[in-house]
């Protein structure tokens, strides 16, 4: 329901005596507010859509972070990328050492 903050123009069919034109105005408002409203129903009601277009938008944010990521590494000094390399040698080692007592 509206507010009765709204401006919203009383419709032709409530005041007294209205014209051909002033009804035909009214009827094409009527129609683009229906429009939007089923615009707005179908868009909600599209869950197929509107999961799709969340996965690229997280897509896009994960992109968006590896290429950050890959260009801060760049800017890594040779040692401490080999820091890090040795690091995950270690973890890999201990990782499948660790498999192989169970």
């Amino acid at each position: 329901m509206s507010s009765s903050n709204e401006s919203v123009p009383t419709p032709a069919v409530e005041r007294p005596n209205p014209t051909v034109d002033e009804l035909e105005a009214d009827r094409a408002a009527t129609r683009a507010r229906l429009a939007a409203s089923v615009e707005a129903l179908a868009a909600k009601a599209d869950v197929k859509g509107r999961a799709k277009q969340q996965a690229e938008e997280t897509t896009d944010q994960i992109k968006a972070r590896a290429r950050d990521l890959v260009s801060r590494a760049r800017q890594l000094p040779p040692a401490a990328l080999a820091g890090i390399a040795a690091g995950v040698g270690l973890i890999a080692i201990l990782a499948i050492r660790g498999g192989r007592r169970a």
